[in-house]
């Protein structure tokens, strides 16, 4: 969908909607955000565990599963 073809369905849209079709996009961007950053933090890890590999001889993928498990640590500890 193009950003005109967006703007044509919300300019048909009663006034009365437009606070109800802000909120969806400021959820939809929200969302988009969200999805964002824990790709880039996952980047940021796997960057890490690279770098990690070298200096320790593990596997990366020893090292992204003991970073996955202090993680979910961190998180009961949060709750």
């Amino acid at each position: 969908m193009s950003y005109e073809a967006l703007l044509e369905q919300i300019k048909a849209a009663p006034e009365e909607c437009l606070d109800e079709i802000s909120n969806y996009v400021n959820y939809v961007i929200y969302r988009y955000e969200k999805q964002k950053t824990a790709a880039e933090r996952f980047d940021d890890e796997c960057a890490k565990a690279q770098a990690w590999a070298k200096e320790t001889g593990l596997s990366e993928q020893d090292i992204l599963v003991t970073l996955k498990e202090i993680r979910s640590e961190n998180q009961r500890v949060a709750e």
